[in-house]
């Protein structure tokens, strides 16, 4: 019997330092390099893992990016020579973003530079409901310890996915941290899209308030992500685009600029440059990066300087312009929009 326990514990002690070793080798939630069997990182939890990836060297940013899961698709390196870092993370709402602007000022980070996607959802009461905050953030304390988390059968389960390249997402991160789409993210399919009605208050203005205030040094840019054409004429059916209107240009007067990038154009009204209508391939995400670091692209409206009549004018001519096009497909697209 002795023989057999003795195998026994030599055999789950081999199992045990086995999965550690490949959690380590293969670091799902980003405590050091990354994956350095493949190179693709893969957004297993990043509330958990872009905080440690931060506290790896807190000091080096000058740049924050915080956000949903459209604002993962900003490249830090397009950014420079700000020193950004990326802490959106999938199904972020203005909630959590201020809970997590708050722990990131308690462990450092001054930045001189925020940008903020500013997703129409957050406009939503019902939204709130949505916040998932981890305790480490509420308390203000680092994550749990590499070795506590690379000791769970979670952590095996996410780096045997990622060795055989099977993550459930069609983007990943790459060596730098920084999201790739998948060439087989496929393609967006309007056909049937319906969006549910819903009541999006201005007022709400006030939560990004509230992030601002965490860092009143920075300077703070907004941006709708790019929505589909599809997308913006279910809000127009659905009744919610005027107070889309008047919520998104709210922001003005918190954020020092604000783009949109959802009014209809040349690049929303296609279907193979994106997979679901929300979330754009590597070209477009690109041109986003770097209008936002102050190029010039006739991609997105710049929204402060704008009066509300002017930015509803703009909506108005481009739906009709999408509404030509659907009913006659040989009709141009509409032009550039940037005023």
């Amino acid at each position: 019997m002795d023989r057999y326990l003795k195998h026994w514990v030599v055999a789950t002690a081999a199992l045990v330092l086995g999965a550690f070793a490949l959690n380590l080798l293969v670091d799902p939630l980003w405590y050091g390099q990354g994956n350095r069997l493949t190179g693709r990182n893969y957004e297993f939890n990043e509330r958990v893992s872009k905080a440690n990836l931060f506290l790896q060297d807190p000091a080096r940013y000058d740049c924050l990016i915080l956000g949903s899961s459209t604002s993962t698709i900003v490249h830090p390196s397009l950014l420079e020579p700000h020193r950004c870092f990326n802490l959106a993370f999938s199904a972020g709402v203005v909630g959590e973003l201020v809970a997590y602007a708050r722990w990131l000022r308690a462990h450092g980070a001054r930045p001189s530079l925020v940008i903020v996607g500013t997703d129409f959802v957050n406009f939503d009461a019902r939204v709130d409901k949505q916040v998932d905050v981890p305790d480490f953030v509420t308390r203000g304390e680092a994550p749990p310890p590499r070795w506590k988390s690379y000791l769970s059968l979670d952590a095996l389960l996410w780096s045997a996915l990622a060795v055989m390249d099977q993550s459930p997402y069609p983007k990943f991160y790459d060596e730098r941290f920084e999201v790739v789409i998948r060439p087989d993210a496929g393609t967006f399919d309007p056909e049937g899209l319906r969006l549910s009605p819903r009541t999006l208050d201005p007022a709400r203005a006030a939560r990004f308030r509230e992030l601002r205030d965490v860092f009143p040094e920075a300077r703070f840019v907004g941006w709708m992500p790019p929505l589909s054409a599809w997308h913006m004429a279910e809000l127009e059916r659905t009744g919610a685009l005027p107070d889309y209107l008047r919520s998104l240009h709210a922001l003005t007067s918190v954020f020092d600029a604000l783009y949109d990038f959802a009014v209809p154009s040349d690049v929303t009204m296609r279907t193979g440059n994106t997979y679901d209508g929300r979330h754009y391939g590597n070209e477009v995400n690109a041109r986003v990066t770097r209008r936002l670091a102050g190029h010039e692209d006739s991609f997105g409206v710049r929204v402060d300087g704008l009066t509300l009549e002017a930015y509803r004018a703009l909506y108005v001519e481009a739906l009709r312009a999408f509404r030509d096009g659907q009913s006659n497909p040989s009709a141009p697209v509409v032009g550039p929009l940037t005023p």
